[in-house]
């Protein structure tokens, strides 16, 4: 029996965390169902419900204004000393437990987008240095910042996954020629459960919203980009008969969906036309099956917009990131109209203008999933195929 431990995962309070280590776990079993997966997590007392998770092991991250936190702020920003970095900074927990498994996966889709992911080097060089297989599965990278050490700390993984033709290329050109391989991300096969709906949902004709306090953070006005949902909840609840599903897809305490989502419901919860769907018990696989059942969706959390996709509803992404731009390129054949950069949000009519395209274009996007989506949904089983026969092989 092989053990296998997932890494890099936050808590399921993000349920596109949490969409990931389920549908990764599941996929592994329906390869090997005889592997043991543990899951190493920041927040483990979030995950004892992810049924093909083995084991749940606390994964303590690097702790505010602690030495090595400060060393490794102080790194990033002035010195970059990395062998220094990686001595005071080394995961001595996993090299402990290292020992302990046969392959290890990284499931962070995301976490080499930010800062290079230089936070995740120290474990992923804990388990390098142990001699243990490992995969980053499913990845999403800005192609600028592949050049160098990253480039570099990427050689490090036996196998590298990616969702987006983007990064694909952009990996290609940096010589990862057979070491990646392009693949759609594994929670397009997430199941949707399907749960009674709650007052106020109009059946077929819902435009589901999910909009993020962390996108703020990369817009040049907060206060317009707030507002332009204000103002496109005033827009569908004027111009159309929908009614409005507001979805956190996050719900840490930081940062969570529900401080931008509940003040707009309190706003708009007499017109009987708003829901929010806030019940913190809610599984990712609940939430795709309320998404899965929206009309339209509009999100800023990619795992949001991807239960949107894999369902066939029509969706617009608020995107800041090549993740959000790639998915939509590939799936679709270009992201225009599909996708709105955050970071262009100077007036509030460009995303009631870009809603509004989303209506006229609802037949052709349909049409698109009808030809495209079971393929596209094929191609996220590649990776545990890859996966059984790296850690299979001699």
């Amino acid at each position: 029996m092989k053990k296998i431990l997932l890494y890099q995962h936050s808590g399921s309070g993000n349920h596109g965390c949490e969409a990931l280590a389920t549908t990764v776990s599941e996929e592994i079993k329906r390869i090997s169902p005889d592997a043991e997966i543990s899951l190493r997590s920041i927040r483990p007392e979030e995950d004892r419900n992810i049924t093909t998770i083995d084991k749940v092991l606390l994964h303590k991250g690097l702790k505010k204004w602690t030495i090595p936190h400060i060393v490794f702020q102080v790194d990033k920003r002035l010195f970059r000393l990395g062998k220094l970095k990686d001595i005071i900074l080394a995961d001595r927990k996993m090299s402990a437990i290292a020992d302990d498994f046969d392959g290890f996966v990284a499931i962070g889709g995301d976490n080499y987008c930010y800062t290079k992911g230089k936070s995740e080097w120290p474990t992923d060089l804990a388990i390098k240095r142990a001699g243990k297989k490992m995969m980053l599965w499913g990845a999403s990278i800005e192609p600028d910042e592949i050049p160098g050490e990253l480039k570099e700390h990427l050689n490090n993984f036996d196998l590298i996954t990616v969702r987006d033709s983007i990064t694909y290329n952009a990996l290609l050109d940096n010589g990862f020629e057979g070491k990646a391989h392009l693949v759609s991300d594994p929670a397009f096969l997430l199941e949707a459960e399907n749960l009674p709906l709650p007052q106020n949902w109009r059946e077929g004709n819902m435009v589901g919203i999910n909009f993020s306090p962390l996108i703020l953070n990369y817009t040049k006005n907060k206060a317009v980009a707030l507002d332009s949902v204000y103002r496109l909840v005033d827009h569908i609840l004027k111009t159309t008969k929908m009614n409005i599903a507001l979805f956190p897809h996050v719900m840490h305490s930081f940062p969570n969906d529900l401080t931008v989502l509940e003040p707009i419901f309190e706003k708009y919860k007499d017109s009987k036309r708003v829901v929010l769907i806030s019940d913190p018990k809610l599984s990712c696989k609940q939430l795709k099956g309320y998404i899965a059942r929206c009309r339209f969706f509009i999100g800023a959390r990619t795992h949001s917009i991807i239960a949107a996709y894999s369902t066939g509803v029509p969706a617009l992404a608020l995107g800041y990131s090549v993740k959000a731009k790639g998915i939509a390129k590939d799936l679709f054949g270009s992201e225009e109209n599909l996708v709105l950069p955050i970071q262009t949000f100077d007036s509030p009519k460009l995303l009631i203008d870009a809603f509004d395209r989303l209506l006229e274009n609802e037949d052709s996007l349909r049409q698109i999933y009808a030809e495209k989506l079971p393929s596209y949904i094929e191609k996220a089983k590649i990776s545990a195929k890859l996966f059984a026969e790296l850690i299979n092989g001699d």
